[in-house]
């Protein structure tokens, strides 16, 4: 698209921006829009960025509030002499977002800047949603326990130990569910705020698969879904913080399970890879879009092929990807639409780690 002639070839006598050089150069080169009108609303001088981001070919002399975007925008904030306006255009699979400042320059017109905020209404937009499925999330859990307590206090004296002994399995995966919901929100701030640790020591895959499955397995087995193992004697021992390695194992199955039909299989296997043990999570599930895939690190993001299907608070993957990298290994997901989804990282191998540290 044509961004026009230079900014000093646009400028009028009457343009506020001054002579000198270098600010016309800054104008020029930045990233955001930028527009002079004068006091009759037309477009007096505007920079290339102005042009690319209202996706015109010719601005100066125009009326401003006769523009393509500008005339579609909705006020969100208007003061003595300052206007923001929010506008929305197709771009790519979802809508983008320009935000218009206007600021009254005297008697001589205004000043407008242009600067796309899509990346900033689509977190918003993320946060908003991630607030509410907090609430769903904990509703459940929440709920449940309410309900066990309340017939324990009405009944516990009268109930045989069959009943009494279900009543107490129900809270006890009530109390998990919520401590898991609970440790990856504080997870999510350490991240954020840079102070998120692993305390790494030699353990084994299959005691951290041990500890996961406390969490994960109610939700399995009212899937009637099975778990399956491929842990080779070779590629087991890791060096690892436990606790954190069950977390990741514990949010990849969760995601598997819930993401999968009933009745279907999921996969823990590994393997030993130049000093490292890779780590696969597989199951039988839908898949995911191909590009959809390099977003589901983000916090806050799951997939639209599965939203729908299952709650979530979109933060597993972000968590994993922490903790993973904090132990000095990686993570990436290998899926096909209609084929399933296994998602793979590594761990420093823990006898290797120690060989070399003692010198052999």
């Amino acid at each position: 698209m044509s961004q026009g002639p230079s900014l000093g070839r646009r400028r009028t006598d009457a343009s506020p921006l001054g002579e000198a050089l270098p600010l016309e150069e800054a104008f020029v080169a930045l990233t955001d829009g930028v527009l002079v009108t004068g006091p009759d609303g037309r477009v007096a001088s505007a920079n290339p960025a102005a042009f690319r981001l209202l996706g015109e070919d010719r601005l100066v002399g125009r009326s401003f509030d006769d523009l393509l975007l500008v005339s579609g925008a909705a006020t969100v904030q208007e003061t003595e002499g300052h206007v923001v306006r929010r506008a929305w255009f197709p771009r790519e699979e979802r809508m983008g977002v320009l935000e218009i400042v206007s600021t009254r320059i005297g008697a001589r017109g205004r000043i407008h800047t242009v600067r796309d905020v899509t990346s900033q209404a689509e977190l918003l937009r993320l946060k908003e949603d991630f607030l509410l499925q907090v609430a769903h999330e904990l509703r459940t859990p929440i709920a449940a326990l309410t309900a066990s307590l309340d017939l324990l206090h009405q009944d516990a004296l009268t109930m045989d130990r069959a009943e009494l002994g279900h009543m107490v399995g129900t809270l006890r995966r009530s109390g998990l569910r919520l401590e898991h919901l609970v440790e990856n929100l504080l997870d999510a701030g350490s991240i954020e705020a840079g102070t998120f640790q692993v305390r790494t020591t030699p353990t084994s895959v299959r005691h951290a698969l041990a500890e996961a499955l406390v969490f994960v397995e109610p939700h399995m087995e009212a899937r009637e879904q099975r778990m399956v193992t491929a842990i080779g004697p070779s590629a087991d021992r890791v060096l690892a913080d436990p606790r954190r390695t069950a977390q990741v194992l514990s949010n990849l199955i969760g995601n598997a399970s819930k993401y999968s039909p009933e009745r279907t299989a999921i996969t823990l296997s590994t393997r030993s890879v130049d000093g490292f043990v890779d780590v696969a999570v597989t199951d039988e599930g839908p898949g995911i879009p191909l590009d959809e895939q390099p977003r589901l690190f983000q916090r806050f993001y799951r997939s639209r092929e599965v939203r729908e299907a299952a709650g979530g608070l979109g933060l597993g993957l972000t968590i994993c990807r922490a903790i993973v990298q904090a132990q000095g290994g990686d993570i990436r997901i290998d899926s096909r639409p209609g084929e399933g989804t296994s998602v793979h990282f590594t761990v420093p191998k823990a006898r290797e780690l120690a060989e070399e540290a003692s010198g052999r």
